[in-house]
């Protein structure tokens, strides 16, 4: 206890100094959340027989229940505790996967087989034979007398612009399509490339034709140019993107288009996990679709869709690497929202599937999804280097595959400490209750923490390097928030399935931000 009780002293200490605390109320303390990328506070245990929950004294069947009453805060906690099933914890070091040649040759092939990628730009130009049919279509439109054929005139009324009449011009729309048709190829133009990076990429960065050196080469790709490519498959569209910048050392991207609502041959619609289906409520709220409706769109089983999926990440080399989350997700655009208003009533629901969240395991211990990407910095100077979280996630449905995302693959090396020393339970719960006040408080009613995990995350040290890291396991706590509205005064509530409300280093109690990173 003597420990816990230095480490909330210096950390809030800490706050006071660098932030400037009063005396007169805690609300203007803000925690300073780092952690230097050391060892030197992790320490070699020998362990006992008994299991990981025992030896950190977990309360018994693994609940856990407490509250914080303190107006206008509260925080109550009612949650299950979910330890791995292990004696032996170890602190990993950690680096960056390559995202070299040899890596982008068998993502491509995984995914696309003997299928060909053609230039994106090139691809995406409108042909002769469609811009006549679009332009026979306004046309009519225009005999019709109908000229606001999309309603983009109308919503700006609706919305109270002054002069909706400047949002669309049917005249201009039409001279505007007969001036492109000029520069337009007669049939879709299929240039086929090679996915990659490399010296001598074109500006436009869309695409590269190797010579046959490049073509051969299994080396660390030079270039920062992204990459952009067009792949048919399976009845649809592909778009196929490589990129590397910022915090993101690896950034590769998969998505199915919509090929019917742009000027373009492909198009991407939104992805996400619709609040009203992680509620216990199937019914429909508004004019939104039922849980039912959305499992049958989806048209598969969440275990259907996890062996779909399960087969990519095999083939990828990646088989150290299990679902952790799988949830119903919906696509959607603004089909009948030609202003961007944005309301819900507005969004036009395209299809269905379930999105599948995996992490690392590292003997039985797993690395936690969370939300965050990482990588960001903590001052605005350019001293200091980023490096976002190791993340993949695919969409899938009946159709097959609707959208994949692999970031910043790491690169596990050797085991810092076998064995780390872990602090109790109690000595994690009591940093919890101490600091969960002082970092919620602003247009907060109540927080209800449902989860608590212990698993790995990546931490790293940007004034010592961006490319190496650990992997240390914390605690991380997870709900969800009553936030009031400040426009009706009413709360709320606001579900985070994979977005901690505080993370703890199990090692040595210091609270880490997600977002930096340390």
């Amino acid at each position: 206890m003597k420990k816990t009780a230095l480490l909330l002293f210096l950390t809030v200490l800490s706050a006071c100094i660098t932030l400037g605390c009063s005396s007169g109320s805690k609300k203007h303390i803000i925690v300073r959340e780092k952690s230097e990328l050391n060892t030197d506070s992790y320490r070699q245990t020998s362990g006992t027989p008994d299991t990981l929950a025992g030896q950190l004294q977990v309360p018994e069947k693994n609940l856990y229940s407490g509250q914080y009453i303190d107006d206008p805060f509260q925080l109550i906690c009612s949650a299950e505790v979910i330890v791995p099933e292990t004696d032996q914890v170890p602190v990993f070091k950690v680096g960056q996967k390559p995202f070299n040649q040899t890596w982008i040759d068998q993502v491509t092939d995984v995914f696309f087989g003997n299928h060909p990628v053609y230039d994106y730009e090139k691809y995406n130009q409108p042909t002769r034979e469609w811009i006549s049919e679009k332009l026979r279509q306004l046309r009519s439109y225009q005999a019709e007398g109908n000229l606001d054929p999309y309603g983009y005139i109308a919503s700006a009324q609706a919305a109270g612009y002054e002069n909706p009449e400047s949002f669309y011009n049917l005249q201009s729309e039409i001279q505007r399509w007969e001036q492109i048709y000029e520069a337009s190829p007669e049939t879709v133009e299929k240039v086929e490339v090679i996915p990659g990076f490399g010296p001598g990429a074109p500006d436009n960065c869309f695409y590269r034709e190797p010579s046959a050196a490049e073509s051969s080469s299994a080396e660390t790709a030079s270039s920062d140019d992204p990459f952009f490519g067009i792949v048919e498959m399976d009845g649809g569209i592909f778009l196929y993107k490589l990129k590397r910048s910022g915090s993101f050392h690896m950034d590769i991207g998969i998505v199915r288009g919509d090929t019917e609502i742009s000027d373009k041959k492909w198009s991407e619609s939104s992805w996400f996990q619709p609040y009203w289906l992680q509620d216990s409520s199937d019914a429909p709220k508004g004019n939104l679709p039922s849980r039912e409706a959305v499992e049958k769109l989806a048209g598969i089983t969440p275990a259907q869709a996890a062996a779909m999926t399960d087969q990519y990440m095999e083939k990828l080399d990646l088989s150290d690497f299990t679902p952790k989350r799988i949830e119903l997700s919906l696509s959607s655009r603004y089909n009948t929202d030609p202003i961007g208003l944005g309301s819900e009533e507005y969004l036009d629901y395209q299809d269905a599937a379930y999105q599948i969240i995996y992490t690392r395991d590292l003997r039985g211990f797993p690395i936690t999804p969370d939300n965050s990407n990482g990588g960001v910095l903590e001052y605005t100077d350019d001293s200091g280097s980023a490096w976002g979280y190791e993340k993949v996630e695919f969409y899938v449905n009946q159709e097959g595959l609707q959208k994949a995302s692999i970031q910043n693959l790491y690169e596990i090396q050797k085991p810092m400490i076998d064995n780390v020393e872990l602090m109790s339970f109690s000595d994690i719960t009591e940093i919890f209750w101490k600091i969960m006040p002082v970092r919620f408080q602003n247009n907060t009613d109540k927080i209800n923490i449902n989860r608590i995990t212990l698993g790995y995350m990546k931490i790293y040290d940007p004034g010592l390097s961006s490319t190496t890291g650990l992997l240390v396991t914390v605690w991380d706590f997870f709900g969800t928030r009553e936030i009031y509205d400040p426009d009706t005064g009413e709360p709320y509530a606001m579900t985070y399935p994979t977005t901690s409300f505080l993370t703890i280093n199990a090692a040595d109690g210091t609270v880490i931000n997600r977002n930096y990173g340390y």
